[in-house]
């Protein structure tokens, strides 16, 4: 089961925010360049991994489940226990989730703070959270919208020599000081991510406070994948091409089923990158339950992304994986 991880290269066409550099405390920095707004011809950008902040009201917050939705993720999302999610919900930690299934969460526990243990499944237990493997950050960039507002994105670099899953990272937005004025948690978009792989994330401030000049990115959770995520399998992408398309970036390329038995729940993931690294955008493509890949199936994928710069992206790559059926 091999996943290639595929490239190829553009045009710049103006200069790129500085890249981010890896400072002592193990967290990645990444200063605020003068942004580039792209021009009204652009479309809006490619939405973030929602976050969520509780509000003092009581009608209950239901989450519907999207495809690649896990208990755990879904706790991660909210800032839950993935035992709350279990007993509000009437659940075993072991249940498969279905698409469209609704799920109340339960906010009237106390949120998560930095400190707290936030319960992960393993077998039939619920154990702490272990400490994030040692990964890496890197292509990390802030850029401003129209609006006002921040757009930060990075990406994970899976340098364990195994698999990985449930990656989180936090993002702070700092003064010149050093002083933290802003922060959010968000899950990267993978949920397999092979040794060697890369997995983009980001966090859209959409009010942000006076004064950010810089931005810290600190890795919270990073997994080797254990039983209950070992159904997850990496799908080999060939055929690829990427190539500017008006004002966004067109990726298409094939997949294909080599692990000897049929995957469902196929996901894409496309990261574009300006000349010094840094991600500009990137998209994940969710093929639902009705898609699946028989032993030795093929699958086209045709993709848009919207870049975050006006130069054109000159790098892309592709993550691809799929669930045991």
């Amino acid at each position: 089961m091999v996943l290639l991880s595929l490239t190829a290269c553009g045009s710049v066409l103006t200069p790129i925010p500085v890249a981010g550099v890896p400072t002592p405390s193990g967290a990645t920095r990444a200063v605020l360049a003068t942004p580039t707004v792209a021009p009204e011809i652009y479309l809006t950008p490619v939405p973030p991994t929602p976050t969520f902040t509780p509000s003092p009201t009581p009608t209950p917050v239901i989450h519907i489940v999207a495809s690649g939705d896990t208990l755990f993720g879904v706790a991660l999302e909210y800032g839950v226990t993935v035992d709350s999610l279990v007993r509000y919900n009437g659940l075993d930690e072991n249940d498969y989730l279905s698409i469209g299934q609704s799920l109340i969460i339960p906010l009237e526990e106390e949120a998560l703070d930095d400190g707290d243990v936030v319960q992960a499944p393993v077998g039939s237990a619920i154990l702490p959270t272990p400490t994030p493997l040692p990964l890496d950050t890197a292509g990390i960039a802030l850029y401003e919208t129209p609006v006002g507002g921040l757009w930060c994105m990075g990406e994970v670099i899976n340098t364990t020599g195994g698999p990985v899953t449930n990656l989180q990272v936090e993002v702070t937005l700092t003064s010149p000081d050093g002083k933290a004025l802003a922060h959010a948690r968000v899950l990267a978009a993978a949920d397999y991510l092979p040794s060697e792989g890369r997995a983009p994330f980001s966090v859209l401030f959409r009010e942000p406070p006076n004064g950010v000049t810089d931005v810290v990115v600190r890795l919270v959770r990073g997994e080797p994948v254990s039983p209950i995520t070992a159904s997850f399998v990496p799908l080999t992408v060939t055929d690829v091409d990427g190539a500017v398309s008006g004002p966004q970036y067109r990726v298409r390329g094939t997949l294909g089923n080599d692990a000897g038995q049929a995957l469902s729940r196929i996901s894409v993931v496309a990261t574009i990158y300006n000349e010094a690294g840094n991600v500009v955008g990137y998209r994940q493509l969710a093929m639902g339950d009705d898609v699946s890949l028989s032993t030795g199936d093929r699958r086209t994928f045709d993709m848009l992304l919207t870049p975050q710069e006006v130069a054109a992206p000159v790098d892309f790559r592709i993550l691809a994986w799929g669930v045991t059926s």
